[in-house]
């Protein structure tokens, strides 16, 4: 635990030194849905640092649909300013605070969900998101930034990447694996159709994968299932020969890319937050075990019969970051760093 706030503490004083006016945070009001996943956990806490250390007087309510489970995950944090609430974005939004940014960030992006209940899957991309603009809809907001995925670009010619916001490919929406980016498809579409009827003040952010203290190690996604290897000392069993090529964001950067949109882009828009630099699976696996974490003597296996979960076979998934770049955005975190911080942080 002591580890894991030094590297904690650490990344948000990194965010918090990025030249970004963060006294215009001051006396806001925030939601964030789907307060207990790990990317929303990680801004909660950060938020809390910088509300701490500037004085800013923030609110933070926080959606969850178990509150006795997200007080057990927070109940290390001295989080102040949180207020927890239990209530279901699948049904109507009945909130009494009328809130500056709303962040919905609740999602279900585990493959292991993919096939066992799709359905849960894709609701709180689309009712769920229906839902919170409806409820934005009715107050003076500032920011309501959606968090996509940088999948729904779909399926595009190798050759082409990295590619542009506005660059689209095809995604079979009978296929069961694109169940999760066929629903972030729809929710972006929402978003967009509320900004322009109802003037909702829409930003699309659309992550790739963005990893750090805190990741789920039972996510299910390769990397995850890598961490989890080196953080117990088991060996990385590799389900495929590693070929495909992916893009990795330690997510103090993601973070500081995220208010680089919010304080500089513009209304309306989608920018991509993630890497450009590009790593094969059996890249990762390899360094991971050779690399950074060698004194550990653990190997990469492979077991080709096993096809583990659902998920949407991108063999590259690298999309451009000029956009963001352009706000004043940059890389920190190279992965070998990223990758030894996030292993240490449950050590």
């Amino acid at each position: 635990m002591k580890i894991y706030k030094k590297i904690m503490d650490e990344d948000a004083d990194f965010i918090m030194n990025l030249n970004l006016p963060w006294k215009e945070l001051k006396n806001k009001k925030i939601l964030i849905t789907g307060a207990t996943g790990f990317i929303a956990g990680y801004l909660i806490r950060f938020l809390s640092a910088l509300n701490t250390k500037n004085k800013l007087n923030i609110m933070l309510t926080g959606t969850v649909r178990n509150l006795k489970e997200a007080k057990n995950k927070f109940k290390n944090d001295d989080l102040k300013i949180l207020k927890l609430v239990e209530i279901s974005i699948l049904e109507e939004i009945k909130l009494k605070e009328k809130y500056d940014y709303i962040f919905h960030m609740a999602s279900v992006s585990s493959p292991k969900l993919f096939e066992e209940n799709p359905k849960n899957v894709v609701l709180p991309n689309t009712l769920g998101t229906i839902n919170l603009l409806k409820f934005a809809s009715t107050m003076d907001l500032q920011r309501f930034i959606f968090f996509s995925t940088t999948g729904v670009n779909g399926f595009v010619d190798d050759d082409m990447r990295p590619i542009k916001e506005s660059e689209y490919g095809g995604l079979d929406p009978t296929k069961l694996s694109n169940c999760y980016l066929e629903s972030k498809r729809m929710g972006e579409n929402l978003c967009t159709a509320w900004h322009y009827q109802d003037n909702v003040p829409i930003q699309i952010i659309r992550p790739a994968i963005t990893y750090g203290p805190g990741v789920p190690l039972s996510d299910g996604r390769s990397y995850a299932d890598f961490i989890n290897s080196v953080v117990n000392g088991k060996n990385i069993v590799l389900h495929s020969k590693g070929e495909a090529i992916r893009n990795f964001c330690y997510i103090a950067d993601f973070i500081g890319g995220l208010f680089h949109v919010i304080f500089k882009g513009k209304i309306g828009e989608v920018y991509n937050v993630s890497s450009e630099l590009e790593y094969s699976i059996k890249q990762l696996a390899l360094m991971l075990t050779e690399d950074i974490f060698k004194d550990k003597n653990l190997s990469v296996d492979f077991d080709l019969n096993s096809n583990k979960y659902l998920r949407a076979e991108f063999n590259k998934t690298t999309v451009s970051t000029k956009k963001v770049r352009e706000l004043g955005w940059l890389i920190n975190f190279d992965i070998k760093e990223g990758m030894k911080r996030t292993i240490e942080s449950y050590l």
